[in-house]
């Protein structure tokens, strides 16, 4: 018998169910302010002018925190004169990422759709429909796809378009797992997807033409709407800019031409690299760092009881640590360099210590592969371990993805980190442990990780750890310097909305004069970025 919630969830879970109710007469509290901001701008911001600059948003999905964002932009772009418009989905698909295999089929396309036009309504944009653009001249029924196997599905291209390779990451995070051959959800999943795709990209092809944007905003950049509508924007060399939550609360990442959802802060750091951090950012990231440590000031907090037990060393070798991720993230999807799958290099570290037994690996499986709610993976690195170790070598332990102990001790105490795309690596450089990176992640090659290609190169920088980890130290300032881009520099705070409970949106602008230029420079800076095609860097830079 499952325990019953706490006091704190059982809060959140009656007030969503108060939120949910009014979306149904759309009387939602974000929706009642967007209301009124639409009344100011009816009467103080004149049309856009002939020729104004024309901004489409994607917007699909309820996921509620996301639609305002995208909608107090559209405020603040709308104050600055450009033509704003709005894309939703309409409904009526088989199948989309609104959901994953917990919670679908059947598709909650009924309260998605009307949330999301609703919520577009109450803000006082013209928005058109995906649906429109397909359902008097349905594409469908497509049979040839039942003749592709599983294996092939990747491959199908349709109306010059990579359908396959398109809805890759969206048909994994859907089905919360990365290793798709033995699932048998899987071929009918694909399948779904791909029926779903071809009328999304009919659609959208409509709306783009029509509309004719000079420039389309998205989320992510890889999920499955996003991706197609981004293809199609670069047939039409529509201009795209892409965003994704930052990892402190509240924030959002902005990149240009380039999956926000990869974190890929590279242009920006390559011309700050050398800058030494102020007193005042030195102490803005301790602050950071420690309320992260607790789960505080970040998007997901795991454990409110964490533990914080430091491993025990069983012997006189190496301490190593491995953080796993969540193998259908669509930051780690396609990101593989030295081996194939998280699978495969996990399985390839506990054979390297089971020849080097003088050395101890304690692997530490990723929380939230049981904490997300909704979303507990179907791909277990737990039952990835029992079944292919059903016993392991004596100096290699687990601490499972259940497991409330905290990580921190773990990086203060190891000599040696191994990561895939984790953002752990950042934090174990910062203790100034040699970091190991397996994976194309977003601070590989910056210059204070040990970064592999292939698996000689894997053992070959592990040997070097083991023997002498100070000599694979990473380098402390450098390592600082890079977090403080990464969690302060690069994101901006969100504009004008906070998610005061997770999934739930609240919007913090009472008047549309605190979003008109000069009043917020993260405003400035996301819609001068929008405009004028610039690369949403920091004002300091």
């Amino acid at each position: 018998m499952s325990p019953l919630p706490s006091k704190r969830r059982l809060g959140e879970i009656a007030t969503k169910g108060v939120h949910l109710g009014l979306r149904q007469i759309e009387m939602a509290p974000e929706q009642r302010a967007a209301r009124r901001l639409a009344a100011q701008a009816v009467a103080r911001v004149p049309r856009p002018a002939p020729g104004a600059p024309r901004v489409l948003f994607l917007t699909p999905r309820d996921w509620a925190v996301h639609v305002h964002w995208e909608a107090m932009i559209g405020q603040a772009l709308r104050v600055r004169g450009a033509d704003v418009h709005y894309l939703t989905c309409g409904g009526e698909l088989e199948i989309c990422d609104r959901a994953n295999s917990w919670e679908a089929p059947p598709m909650p396309c009924t309260t998605c759709r009307q949330y999301v036009d609703a919520s577009i309504d109450a803000h006082g944009f013209p928005r058109q429909s995906i649906v429109n653009g397909w359902v008097s001249d349905d594409p469908l029924p497509w049979p040839e796809l039942d003749e592709v196997s599983l294996d092939d599905l990747v491959d199908v291209v349709d109306d010059g378009l990579p359908l396959g390779r398109m809805v890759d990451v969206p048909v994994k995070w859907f089905l919360l797992a990365a290793q798709t051959g033995d699932d048998p959800l899987a071929p009918l999943t694909y399948r779904r997807f791909l029926r779903s795709s071809r009328r999304v990209a009919q659609g959208v092809a409509a709306a783009l033409d029509q509309i004719r944007p000079d420039v389309v905003v998205l989320l992510n950049g890889l999920f499955f709407f996003e991706a197609i509508t981004w293809e199609l924007c670069r047939q039409r060399d529509i201009d795209v800019v892409t965003y994704e939550r930052g990892l402190i609360k509240e924030t959002v990442l902005f990149r240009r031409g380039v999956p926000a959802c990869l974190l890929d802060i590279t242009t920006v750091w390559d011309r700050v690299r050398d800058r030494p951090l102020t007193p005042e950012q030195e102490g803005e990231l301790d602050a950071y760092l420690g309320e992260r440590t607790h789960g505080r000031k970040t998007i997901d907090q795991f454990w409110l009881d964490a533990r914080f037990v430091a491993p025990e060393r069983r012997s006189n070798g190496r301490l190593v640590a491995l953080f796993t991720n969540l193998t259908w993230d669509s930051a780690v999807i396609g990101q593989e360099v030295a081996y194939p799958s998280i699978q495969a290099w996990v399985a390839a570290a506990i054979d390297a210590f089971a020849a080097r037994p003088e050395h101890e690996l304690v692997i530490r499986v990723h929380p939230a592969e049981v904490k997300l709610p909704g979303k507990q993976t179907r791909e277990p690195i737990d039952v990835f371990l029992r079944d292919n170790f059903p016993q392991l070598p004596p100096n290699v332990r687990v601490i499972s993805a259940d497991d409330p102990t905290s990580s921190y001790p773990l990086m203060e105490a190891c000599d040696v980190g191994l990561v895939f795309t984790s953002t752990t690596g950042v934090e174990l450089a910062l203790r100034g442990k040699p970091v190991i990176v397996a994976g194309q992640s977003h601070y590989r090659g910056k210059g204070f990780t040990i970064d592999v290609s292939t698996p000689d190169e894997f053992l070959s920088a592990l040997d070097s750890a083991l023997a002498d980890p100070s000599s694979a130290a990473a380098s402390i300032p450098l390592a600082r310097r890079y977090a403080h881009l990464f969690f302060f520099g690069a994101p901006i705070a969100s504009p004008g909305v906070e998610e005061h409970v997770l999934g739930l949106a609240r919007l913090t602008v009472e008047d549309l004069s605190e979003l008109e230029p000069g009043k917020s420079a993260a405003v400035d800076r996301i819609c001068d970025g929008i405009l004028h095609g610039g690369e949403f860097e920091p004002v300091a830079s």
